[in-house]
């Protein structure tokens, strides 16, 4: 079974938002991205299984966000964030990537 799908879309005829890739993958567990920011909007679903997104807000302070099951996330372009899939529950995630226009 195949635990990683990726694509890119081309960037025709989209007014507003861009959607440019999008994903699926079941993490391994305690599967970590980041620190990192990114120049684009990213949102993750979460499917199944649990993990923890840590965040900066306006203000530089990092703040944990517990993310399960029917949960998500946005993640907004020059935002610091880290994201840990849980060790015993790692989470099976879709997301977007994305460019804003206009």
């Amino acid at each position: 079974m195949q635990d990683v799908l990726f694509s890119v879309f081309p960037n025709e005829n989209f007014v507003d938002l861009g959607l440019f890739q999008f994903g699926k993958e079941q993490c391994a567990p305690a599967h970590s991205f980041g620190p990192a920011t990114r120049s684009h909007f990213l949102f993750h679903y979460v499917l199944s299984g649990t993990g923890i997104l840590y965040a900066d807000n306006a203000k530089g302070e990092t703040i944990p966000h517990h993310i399960r099951s029917m949960q998500g996330f946005m993640i907004f372009p020059g935002q610091i964030n880290t994201y840990i899939a849980d060790s015993h529950m790692p989470w099976n995630t879709c997301g977007w990537n994305s460019m804003a226009f206009g």
